[in-house]
């Protein structure tokens, strides 16, 4: 292949690299900001790309920025490895399911219960007041620093201290809410390629999890269900003889590889009760998103699934509503700096 098929997509590279910050930075799937791309806006660009080859470039783009994020939030000490490796351990089964389903499931359907969620999820998170378990002063954090980076309380509640000194304190709830999360977000991972991470993130944050450490978990999930997806993908095309992308990802990779480091600069300055609001729009954006794609692939009117979207979310706010009430706080309050 001459050097022209490798650069023809040479103008992705910065559009690759807002994606990839904004995606790791909030903790969010990169494929779900790929695909609409891939899919909506290629198309007007001259290019087309097949729905399933937008979902293999899209998760195969993802883990090479996921996997560059995560490191640079594990030395940034944003990661909670007790959290993480348990959610990982029912994502990527489910994501090598849902690779496996998306060859054979209709997709739209799976779009829309997808787009429903989130749009639910967005609402409650930004309804959610404050920030959960929120950091102490790095002043206050160097006063117990003998304490060692994480450190059980009497409580039940979680010490974690990043690099740079701030402490943070929440209960692990490592439970079958937590598994069936992970499970659900994994299988419409492989299936549609986005949701583990979504899922996961606000699944922590909704559960009193510091925004910054849901973050960096959720890197770590959305790298494990990614390759688990990918390698189920590649295979299953194989067989079927569809066409990969290589030069699409031979610009998409090193931007992301760049883009995943520079995320978790981003991710340490911002306030986390901006981090909340702009996860709660970025969400809401994808609900949107996916119920738009929905639409289009089924043919069925967008206000259709407006009234669907509108009433399956409506239920599904109640629900988590009345379950939070009638759940007792596990919230701390501590002061953060701004």
């Amino acid at each position: 292949m001459e050097i022209g098929y490798w650069l023809q997509f040479w103008w992705m590279s910065p559009i690759a690299l807002s994606i990839c910050i904004t995606a790791n930075t909030l903790g969010v799937s990169g494929a779900a900001l790929f695909l609409p791309f891939y899919t909506l806006v290629f198309p007007l660009l001259g290019h087309h790309l097949e729905p399933v080859q937008a979902v293999e470039v899209g998760i195969m783009t993802e883990i090479f920025g996921f996997m560059s994020s995560t490191t640079a939030f594990w030395r940034a000490g944003l990661i909670d490895f007790r959290i993480a490796g348990f959610a990982v351990l029912f994502a990527a089964p489910m994501a090598v399911l849902g690779g496996y389903a998306s060859h054979f499931v209709p997709a739209q359907w799976m779009l829309a219960i997808i787009g429903v969620g989130l749009l639910g999820l967005s609402g409650l998170l930004f309804r959610k007041g404050g920030d959960a378990h929120a950091h102490v002063p790095a002043s206050q954090a160097l006063g117990t620093a003998n304490m060692g980076p994480e450190t059980l309380h009497t409580n039940g509640l979680k010490r974690h201290v990043d690099r740079q000194g701030r402490v943070y304190r929440y209960r692990v709830l490592n439970d079958i809410w937590r598994g069936a999360a992970a499970s659900i977000g994994g299988l419409f991972h492989g299936l549609v390629g986005f949701s583990a991470g979504e899922v996961s993130t606000v699944e922590q944050v909704f559960r009193g999890m510091p925004v910054r450490v849901a973050s960096g978990n959720s890197h770590l999930i959305i790298a494990a269900a990614s390759i688990a997806a990918a390698f189920t993908h590649l295979g299953v095309s194989a067989v079927q003889g569809t066409k990969v992308p290589w030069n699409i990802l031979a610009i998409t990779i090193p931007t992301v590889l760049v883009g995943g480091q520079l995320a978790a600069l981003v991710a340490g300055r911002l306030p986390q009760h901006k981090l909340r609001i702009v996860l709660s729009g970025v969400l809401l954006f994808l609900g949107a998103i996916s119920l738009y794609r929905a639409s289009a692939s089924s043919h069925m009117p967008l206000g259709v699934w407006t009234a669907f979207a509108f009433s399956l979310g409506a239920a599904l706010l109640w629900f988590l509503v009345r379950r939070r009430r009638g759940t007792p706080s596990t919230q701390v309050s501590c002061p953060e700096l701004a």
